[in-house]
């Protein structure tokens, strides 16, 4: 089993605070920081703790909450701070997160949780990924014990399966799956429960295409005249005609726009392949527009900023609100159709296919490294797919006689 990493409180303060300056918090918001960190400092000092973990941060807002008739914005604060702390422990920038209750996970589970997440590191897992998995499995947890079991060395079957029957979200199966296998390797029990997790079945989903009229009418629909605007159009245009994920373009950053040469070059994110693309007079414009009139002034070297302090990089979740408002403004009804960042990536691919554009440039343009994934926008190149489609053969026997009424079923 893999050793804990101790956080002394005295050295993950201070990795706190620099957190905080870096990003740009207010005053007031500091000082409240400062508080509740002294709080905690002083909750660890008379529970005879040195060392840091998220466990005891549970522990702290359980154990706050339990004394006191707390109001629900505070038992919100003091959930964002603890949040903070976390994600100073686990060495990363602040996370996004839009949850407004924090669970505490039984104390029979903590310390396989804390095995699993230094596990789920040292595997090169990034940290919003531990950081879910850890939702999932510590869900899973609490699901158990509400079944009878009050620890990770007491699992049954029976209690697996119950758990697993509760689980909502389908797609947290797998990080059961995994946790089961962790716990069983790291010898906590002694049979792997794994095999009862059941298996999401795999969704076959038509890629979302909007018309060129569509897209054309969501670029138009936005305001460039105000702060908002400036940026949200470098961000539609990214996608519109570049093709960029959502997750790329929050991450763009100054020095993978080369405007002297006309070129964007960034390695993705999702395949973590190096992608050159080139940077159109439009996309150009827009983005000198909002960085010389609308971008706060900050030393943040990624793009796209929050439009109000503490002015920190957007993240995806942002530019898919921001694509879904200016659909809405437009008129153009999704009808089921996703309304992502993504549409943009899907309807480009699926209009250079229909076009008779070869399979390998629109894999070029979009920076997927399979040539089989291109297969996906296929699907609905209707043209060419009724030039595949065979004839019906002529009814016979039964079948011609139902048909023509001669016969009932």
């Amino acid at each position: 089993m893999e050793q804990k990493v101790n956080h002394a409180i005295s050295t993950l303060k201070q990795e706190f605070f620099s957190l905080i300056q870096e990003s740009h918090y207010s005053e007031s918001y500091q000082h409240y920081l400062r508080f509740r960190f002294a709080a905690l400092e002083s909750y660890m000092t008379q529970n005879g703790c040195y060392d840091y973990s998220p466990e005891i941060g549970e522990r702290f807002i359980y154990d706050f909450n339990e004394n006191r008739d707390v109001q629900k914005t505070t038992r919100q604060g003091l959930a964002t701070f603890v949040n903070k702390v976390n994600d100073a422990f686990y060495g990363c920038n602040f996370i996004a997160r839009h949850s407004k209750n924090v669970k505490v996970t039984p104390v029979g589970f903590s310390e396989t949780l804390n095995d699993y997440a230094s596990c789920c590191r040292a595997k090169g897992n990034r940290p919003s990924t531990v950081e879910i998995k850890m939702r999932n499995c510590s869900h899973f947890c609490r699901l158990l014990s509400q079944s009878g079991c009050n620890s990770s060395g007491n699992i049954e079957a029976s209690q697996v399966a119950k758990a697993c029957l509760k689980i909502c979200n389908k797609d947290a199966w797998r990080f059961v799956r995994e946790f089961l296998q962790f716990i069983h390797e790291a010898a906590y029990i002694e049979k792997d429960y794994s095999y009862l997790v059941p298996k999401a079945p795999k969704k076959s989903v038509l890629p979302s295409v909007y018309s060129p009229e569509e897209i054309r009418r969501i670029e138009e629909s936005i305001d460039n005249s105000t702060i908002s605007g400036k940026r949200n159009l470098c961000i539609i245009l990214l996608a519109s005609r570049l093709t960029m994920r959502a997750g790329d373009i929050v991450k763009l950053t100054f020095d993978e726009v080369d405007f002297k040469n006309g070129r964007i070059s960034f390695t993705q994110e999702k395949t973590g392949e190096y992608h050159s693309l080139p940077l159109m007079p439009e996309i150009k414009n827009a983005l000198e527009d909002y960085i010389k009139n609308g971008r706060p002034n900050s030393t943040e070297q990624k793009i796209f900023l929050s439009l109000y302090a503490p002015y920190k990089p957007l993240t995806t979740s942002v530019t898919r609100r921001i694509t879904t408002s200016y659909i809405k403004k437009t008129g153009v009804v999704p009808n089921g159709r996703r309304h992502g960042t993504h549409i943009f990536r899907s309807s480009v691919a699926t209009s250079m296919v229909n076009d008779g554009v070869s399979y390998e440039v629109v894999r070029h343009v979009l920076g997927h490294s399979d040539p089989s994934v291109i297969q996906h926008y296929a699907a609905l190149d209707l043209d060419n797919l009724r030039k595949c489609a065979l004839p019906a053969p002529e009814p016979t026997g039964f079948l011609k006689e139902l048909l023509e009424g001669r016969a009932t079923i």
